[in-house]
């Protein structure tokens, strides 16, 4: 997640003034995230055929990180606006997210 001077400081200008862009709700948590580095493979499934087993090994490795992350609530917030369809957000997966956002629907 790199990102350039112009770019950071667009962003704490943004927040001075209270403006919340999609850019700048990701910007305060995602750089104390736990799933940086180059364990971030865990958080996506590979681009070849995952067995159900080796899914379950990857999932479990991943939410074990996200236990101990200390964004973990953001991350999931986030995860859950923007209704993201792919990967291991907030200590959920996608279908454990999509059925917490169809109980909230109620």
């Amino acid at each position: 997640m790199a990102t350039t001077t112009s770019t950071t400081a667009a962003g704490e200008r943004a927040a001075r003034a209270g403006i919340s862009t999609m850019w700048h709700l990701q910007i305060g948590w995602q750089y104390r995230a736990a799933c940086k580095g180059p364990q971030s493979d865990l958080f996506f499934p590979p681009n070849h055929l995952e067995r159900k087993e080796d899914r379950h090994e990857r999932e479990s490795a991943a939410k074990a990180i996200c236990r101990s992350c200390p964004v973990l609530t953001q991350c999931r917030d986030y995860a859950l606006m923007v209704r993201e369809p792919h990967g291991i957000w907030g200590g959920l997966n996608e279908y454990e997210r999509r059925q917490l956002l169809a109980r909230r629907a109620g």
